[in-house]
């Protein structure tokens, strides 16, 4: 692949401007948030002809419109952009969700089709046949060692939380790769910044858990602008204190802001929300930009966030949380 052009994204960037007036905004959310039950949250989502065309889909089965959705959106992108496979990086993680599946189902003897995501780069059932027959032919290199080593060490372990470590840590590796690979700021910046928020809620986890910090050393992911000496140096301290470290990082907020839920209710749901936060607050700085890959990268998440208030909405409803309850769990909004 060659290095990103700016001028390469002129006609996707106008395609994405005018997709975005038929994302879903703060208006069409609220109505969701607001309606009285989950036939009228629903009906939103409908109407919007949200996944394709749909006029019999149940509540329950709002997912199917989701996953649907997100298909249409890489589609789309897939379309009108130069070289697609740089967005893989957005892709991988399915990607990597989709092996944790196919192997952990073979140790177990059982049925990987009823987990499996049906969004990565690479078709379900085809890296199911890949896995299965040993064939890593199309994988990237990280996913072909990792899966190898998973093999390796689970032989001699039998421990599954082996699987999730070596496969999380390949996946950050892949798109950090593809990333450098673009010679593009905003798109390195966007994944060093997921990985240090993917690292603070471990970090944070693991210390309400009360885990060491060489087990922290191990679960954590390289490739971040935090590094892993300045998480266990932080390892024993008032999380106050660390908060104020974090403000280098552009952190600081997201986990001050935090500390009450976490300390009064032991609940991470701020500190996911406060992530998801920060990095809608990077993404949406792409939208300042007249053309180029940023624009791109801007509307692919703002989906994945639109995509990811709907099921929070769609779940609450579901659940009979009222209204103030849900608002409280969504994310900030890109339009």
């Amino acid at each position: 692949m060659a290095k990103i052009n700016n001028k390469d994204y002129i006609f996707a960037t106008a395609c994405v401007r005018s997709g975005e007036k038929n994302m879903l905004n703060h208006d069409k959310i609220n109505k969701m948030v607001e309606s009285k039950n989950s036939e009228e949250a629903l009906k939103v989502l409908t109407e919007m002809e949200y996944g394709g065309s749909f006029t019999d889909v149940k509540p329950q089965d709002f997912e199917l419109l989701l996953t649907r959705e997100h298909k249409k959106t890489y589609e789309f992108i897939k379309s009108i952009v130069h070289d697609p496979e740089y967005f893989n990086i957005f892709l991988y993680q399915s990607d990597y969700h989709n092996i944790k599946v196919a192997l952990k189902a073979e140790f177990l003897d059982i049925n990987p089709e009823p987990f499996f995501m049906d969004s990565g780069s690479i078709d379900a059932k085809t890296m199911e046949n890949m896995i299965r027959e040993r064939d890593f032919i199309g994988m990237s290199t990280e996913m072909k060692d990792a899966i190898e080593e998973v093999l390796d060490v689970f032989a001699r372990t039998k421990d599954p939380q082996q699987v999730d470590i070596i496969l999380d840590k390949a996946c950050y590796k892949d798109m950090i790769r593809l990333a450098e690979k673009s010679e593009n700021e905003y798109l390195k910046g966007y994944v060093k910044l997921l990985i240090d928020t993917i690292n603070l809620k471990t970090f944070v986890r693991m210390r309400k858990m009360k885990k060491s910090w060489d087990f922290f050393s191990k679960v954590f992911i390289e490739g971040g602008n935090i590094t892993e000496k300045f998480f266990i140096s932080g390892y024993d301290e008032q999380l106050e204190s660390f908060a104020e470290k974090l403000g280098t990082y552009g952190l600081s907020e997201v986990l001050a802001e935090s500390i009450p839920t976490l300390k009064e209710k032991g609940s991470f749901t701020t500190l996911e929300k406060m992530c998801d936060n920060r990095l809608m607050e990077y993404v949406k700085d792409s939208r300042y930009k007249s053309f180029g890959i940023e624009a791109i990268v801007g509307y692919i998440l703002a989906k994945e966030n639109e995509i990811k208030s709907a099921r929070i909405i769609m779940a609450g409803k579901l659940a009979g949380l009222s209204s103030d309850r849900i608002r409280e769990r969504l994310r900030e909004s890109y339009v």
